[in-house]
């Protein structure tokens, strides 16, 4: 049964890390205090904790966009951190009635159940069917709904992958980096080994940092340039 409930778990991964690929394909045609979401969907814990429709949705959006496995965190993983609260400060231009239609319309298809009423699976193909748009005749709310998809889109992946929460050093009036008590050599990278944040998983490690300074001048000490 348990090697039965891991293989179900790993499809399941798999179905939403493809729809992943798919989504960054589809949107190409369609040119932070309060109380925390901790896993997805709970949609019943989230309203008892009286976070709002709007927030929720943009929480699990975020979660069908940029799913968790293991060693691989993904969006959630981060709400702890207040992700959600951070992403909805750059969403204020959508109104609560698009959200709301976002919310509503996925009942036409999965027997009256609301987005925030779905599973994972079912969340990543109302928003393929979003993508698509081939299954709404109502032209105009399919407007509304795919302009709360790509915004929240952008938003949720450029939040992500800008290494949130390790994506900015504080800085002073005049916009210069405040630096570390004692640095000396002026590092300017955010990222830390306490959390591992995107540009780990990615590969990405940012502005180099002085050890990977002084490796770089070693190297190019050594190359002889050619004349």
């Amino acid at each position: 049964m348990a090697e039965k409930k891991e293989r179900a778990e790993q499809k399941e991964q798999m179905v939403r890390r493809r729809f992943l690929k798919q989504a960054g394909l589809g949107t190409a045609a369609l040119a932070a205090s309060g109380p925390l979401l901790r896993q997805a969907p709970l949609l019943q814990e989230a309203q008892a904790a009286g976070v709002s429709n709007r927030r929720a949705i943009v929480f699990l959006l975020g979660d069908t966009l940029i799913p968790s496995e293991p060693d691989d965190p993904g969006y959630k993983d981060f709400e702890w951190y207040g992700i959600t609260e951070e992403a909805m400060k750059r969403l204020s231009g959508i109104s609560d009635e698009n959200f709301e239609a976002f919310n509503q319309a996925s009942k036409s298809f999965f027997e009256e159940k609301c987005f925030l009423d779905l599973d994972a699976n079912q969340r990543a193909e109302y928003l393929n069917l979003i993508i698509d748009g081939g299954s709404f005749t109502d032209k105009e709310l399919l407007k509304k709904l795919q302009s709360v998809y790509r915004l929240v889109r952008i938003r949720v992946f450029s939040l992500f992958y800008q290494n949130f929460p390790e994506h900015f050093l504080p800085r002073d009036a005049k916009g210069i980096p405040i630096l570390r008590p004692g640095d000396q050599h002026q590092i300017t990278n955010p990222n830390t080994p306490n959390l591992v944040t995107a540009w780990d998983t990615t590969g990405f490690k940012g502005p180099l940092r002085w050890e990977e300074e002084e490796e770089r001048r070693a190297f190019f000490k050594k190359v002889r340039w050619k004349e």
